[in-house]
């Protein structure tokens, strides 16, 4: 028994409810949600596709509406470049703007002029199909030079689907021109519901394809923002080091381990003076000069952070007392030098550093270091001075070194 064929024109009107349908679901989206460049484009194309399956409908009776129909269908992979670009719009595309109107208009052309010069409706049908698959390995093409495809999965799958609309008319336009006498008798032939279908299931899997690359921007704006934040949180903006909290969390952290571990807590001397005298630009620039020089002395397992004001603090991991005494050294010489080319008054650190103790918390450590900074001010400044910790918790000095360029060979 032969199977009954759908009807082409139940068909179209059944398409044409279900696209206008996701039209009115992409305008409201667009409306009431953040939506990208390029997003109006990919609506325009859905309602466009809409309004040409309509105009299929009368075209029996109005012949222009067939003409009117075509348009909009061929102009549906060219709106999903145009919005591709706007979307992608710090990227340079594969070919210019004027290629994807040119191609369009070329097009629309030639079956225009088969269309107007009443050829048969199997040639213009033939040339509709060669259009549309011409358009859409071009919008195939134009996706797989996006830099972004690699990274993006909805832009892998709207490549897919414009290559599988490319791809969908091969076999029957190679069918009409090999069996020409046949598809003469059979004008339908590259219009028949295998062809409609498959069309319709990808525009609206396109339009699907298009809302997910917006939620791709939007989720990827959102871990940007979170990273900035983060950052924000985490970082002293002036310095670039981590502020106190951070390098808390990053000193806790660092603690867990069994290795030994030295902090040295250092500060810049008179520096309300420098304020003062220079101004606070020449203020800023001393602090970042120190983190700066700082940052490049330490190992890339050491943490540093600024603690407040002109005070930073560092903790060494797998270190004595006498390797952060030479850390010190290097950091006043390379602050002095450094600083000291910009023509300014000479800057000069000092620094409080202890050895923690086993079951020694980060607070109580930093307390000892804050001891033996104040001890190193007192002693003149430009100085390193070790706190040892004594009976009944109390603060023992070991060792004073004068640091920098005046504090002899390193």
């Amino acid at each position: 028994m032969q199977q009954p064929e759908l009807h082409l024109p139940t068909l179209m009107f059944i398409a044409s409810i279900v696209m206008a349908a996701t039209g009115t679901i992409m305008g409201f989206f667009g409306l009431s949600q953040r939506v990208y460049r390029g997003f109006w484009s990919w609506t325009a194309a859905m309602w466009l596709a809409t309004f040409g399956a309509l105009a299929y409908l009368f075209s029996a009776r109005w012949p222009f509406a067939l003409a009117l129909g075509n348009a909009m269908l061929l102009a549906w992979p060219v709106l999903i470049v145009v919005g591709l670009r706007r979307f992608y719009s710090r990227d340079r595309a594969a070919a210019p703007g004027m290629v994807d109107a040119s191609l369009y208009a070329l097009c629309l052309c030639v079956w225009l002029v088969l269309w107007l010069t009443e050829h048969p409706r199997p040639v213009r049908g033939l040339a509709m199909a060669a259009n549309l698959t011409l358009l859409h390995g071009y919008a195939a093409w134009l996706i797989a030079r996006l830099p972004q495809l690699p990274r993006s999965r909805a832009l892998k799958a709207l490549f897919t689907v414009m290559l599988l609309q490319a791809l969908v008319p091969v076999p029957r336009i190679a069918y009409a021109l090999t069996h020409w006498s046949e598809a003469a008798h059979a004008p339908t032939l590259l219009l028949v519901p295998g062809t409609v279908i498959p069309t319709l299931v990808a525009m609206l899997f396109t339009v699907y394809l298009c809302l997910l690359l917006t939620y791709e921007r939007t989720e990827g704006d959102l871990r940007e923002t979170q990273r900035r934040l983060r950052v924000l949180a985490d970082m002293d903006m002036l310095t670039q080091v981590p502020n106190r909290r951070h390098f808390e969390e990053q000193a806790q952290a660092l603690l867990q381990s069994p290795a030994s571990a030295v902090l040295m807590l250092f500060d810049i001397d008179h520096f309300k003076a420098i304020n003062d005298s220079f101004g606070h630009a020449r203020g800023d620039e001393a602090l970042r000069v120190v983190a700066r020089c700082t940052h490049e002395t330490l190992r890339s397992r050491d943490c540093l952070g600024r603690i407040g004001g002109d005070e930073f603090a560092a903790l060494l991991s797998g270190a004595t007392v006498d390797d952060a005494l030479l850390v010190a050294d290097r950091v006043s010489r390379t602050v002095e030098e450094r600083y000291g080319k910009a023509g300014v008054v000479p800057l000069s650190l000092s620094f409080g550093i202890v050895q923690i103790e086993p079951g020694e918390t980060l607070h109580e450590a930093m307390q000892r270091a804050d001891i033996a900074l104040y001890q190193a001010k007192r002693q003149g400044r430009a100085r390193a001075v070790s706190a040892l910790h004594g009976e009944e918790h109390t603060t023992i000095f070991g060792e004073s070194r004068p640091l920098g360029l005046a504090g002899g060979p390193a």
